[in-house]
């Protein structure tokens, strides 16, 4: 009797989808919307999003980016899903997720077409609000039933859809979270050896915790999976994974560890006592890439990875929000200047996949070199920062018309090189004849290339070539000051330096959500 009970599903155990009791096979189905919204949904979703497609020759295009930068990194969908036949509205929503990923890489730009779409070649942003809204309204009715297929879908949407205004901008978390019910709703957070195709479930399984991680890091939310609550040995589902994701995933682990500094009991414990040498000794790149076996991965695929654990290099040093950079021990503030550095050296030179973690990377190394910028003392440090920070701000452009995040990280980092200009020009006329002689005016810095702010940023090429061609690394340090004059005191008063100063210190300190709606941005 014991023996039975032990291997019977646990039907009745909290977060276990239990479904009809009328012989309904179909357990892993979601649950109809009310008829009304079927009714009204699905002649317009049937009209409209299922034709929200590529041209066939255009799509084979998309499903070899996907395949080859995307899918090792982070396989949701997965590869043998990409062909099925387009008369199932389960298959065009597929192809929809596949196209939705790889749009944003910025080699198909000249292939950013829809069937639906009169208007020809689309912007990237068109293109992903088309795709995105399409898969949105999809998932709403009843034409695709499969909550696997759902999770996918609301995976893809956290990592690619995109927000159109600070309204919208906890849409990623929102869709992680829809994520994780599903997950806790069908059981997967039990062993997942007894189920069907069980390693594409632990995979699925891992690409949800992943996000969950990656988004409470990114928008400052509260993680929705805890290890307490997972019955699957959540290290050895990790290990079965190629050696690509394993690494990945390996980096997101560290990850997980690193939001324990932020959570607000641990802030509040810090806030009683002096103690703010806080952070976690991460090992060395190499070394997790050999753990992982990871030695074969494509050169690319390393390279991003490798951006995204510097990233969480960054956030292992925590930052306190009203923090100098001299609050932070020396060791912990050299290395995350020299993860700043190998962020912005990575998205210059190197061909890494477009996920979002590579702009959000490029952000925290912005991040970090405006403190320097903002808070040394020694001049020739904030020089320097002022060289990486504008050259982190050109990068962040390139990410614009595909992450809104971007965009906006994008557009604090341009008003203030642009009051730095006018600080800049107010100081040249201020000084002596001589000064004037030895420092060169705005308009020269300009024909240097050092603060001109191009406004539009070709985006629709290759990118990363192109990076090192313009990276400028002229400056004229005695903008400074020798005796540690601060460029930012000439700042002009009704420029809201508080905003920007509280938006990118916010972008460090995790723990807090970072409210785009504090910086005065248009809706884009």
């Amino acid at each position: 009797m014991e023996a039975s009970a032990e291997s019977t599903p646990r039907r009745r155990d909290v977060g276990v989808w239990v479904p009809d009791d009328a012989g309904n096979t179909g357990q892993l189905k979601m649950s109809r919307p009310p008829p009304i919204v079927d009714h009204i949904f699905i002649p317009f979703v049937r009209e409209h999003c299922l034709t929200t497609l590529p041209p066939d020759d255009d799509f084979y295009r998309f499903k070899a980016v996907y395949i080859k930068k995307i899918y090792p990194l982070f396989p949701v969908i997965p590869v043998s899903a990409l062909d099925g036949s387009l008369h199932e509205p389960s298959n065009v929503l597929v192809r929809q997720l596949v196209c939705l990923a790889a749009a944003a890489d910025p080699d198909l730009g000249p292939y950013l077409r829809l069937k639906n779409k009169v208007q020809g070649l689309l912007s990237a942003r068109d293109y992903l609000e088309a795709l995105s809204s399409s898969v949105r309204a999809i998932i709403e009715t009843s034409l695709v039933t499969d909550r696997v297929l759902h999770i996918r879908a609301l995976v893809m949407l956290s990592l690619y859809a995109q927000p159109t205004c600070a309204d919208d901008a906890d849409l990623p978390a929102h869709f992680s979270g829809r994520a994780v019910h599903l997950i806790f709703s069908l059981g997967m957070h039990h062993s997942l050896h007894d189920t069907p195709n069980a390693d594409d479930m632990e995979t699925l399984f891992c690409c949800v915790w992943a996000v969950d991680r990656i988004n409470a890091a990114a928008y400052g939310c509260p993680c929705f999976m805890h290890e307490r609550d997972v019955g699957a040995d959540l290290g050895s589902c990790m290990r079965r994974r190629p050696p690509c994701f394993r690494l990945f995933l390996s980096v997101v682990q560290w990850l997980s560890q690193i939001l324990d500094l932020y959570r607000p009991e641990q802030v509040s414990k810090e806030s009683s006592s002096l103690q703010i040498d806080k952070g976690v000794d991460m090992p060395d790149f190499e070394t997790m890439a050999l753990d992982a076996d990871a030695l074969e991965v494509p050169l690319y695929l390393l390279a991003t990875i490798e951006t995204f654990y510097h990233a969480v290099v960054i956030l292992s040093c925590k930052t306190p929000h009203s923090a100098t950079t001299t609050a932070l021990p020396p060791s912990a503030n050299a290395r995350q200047s020299l993860a700043a550095e190998r962020i912005s050296c990575a998205v210059a030179r190197d061909q890494l996949s477009s996920i979002h973690i590579v702009p959000y990377a490029a952000s925290l190394a912005l991040s970090v070199e405006y403190r320097k910028m903002r808070h040394c003392h020694l001049p020739l440090s904030r020089a320097r920062a002022m060289i990486s920070f504008k050259r982190n701000c050109k990068m962040l452009q390139s990410y614009r018309d595909r992450f809104w995040s971007a965009n906006v990280v994008a557009t604090m980092a341009e008003s203030v090189l642009r009051e730095v200009e006018r600080a800049a020009s107010a100081l040249t006329q201020a000084g002596s004849p001589d000064q004037r002689d030895r420092q060169p005016s705005p308009s020269n810095l300009r024909q240097n290339g050092d603060n001109e702010l191009p406004t539009n940023v070709p985006i629709d090429g290759p990118a990363a070539p192109a990076f090192g061609a313009e990276m400028d690394t002229t400056f004229d340090f005695s903008l400074f000051g020798a005796a540690g004059e601060d460029i930012f005191g000439y700042i002009d008063p009704t420029f809201d330096l508080n905003a920007v100063d509280n938006a990118l210190a916010a972008n460090l300190e995790i723990g807090v959500p970072f409210s785009w709606g504090d910086w005065d941005l248009p809706d884009t």
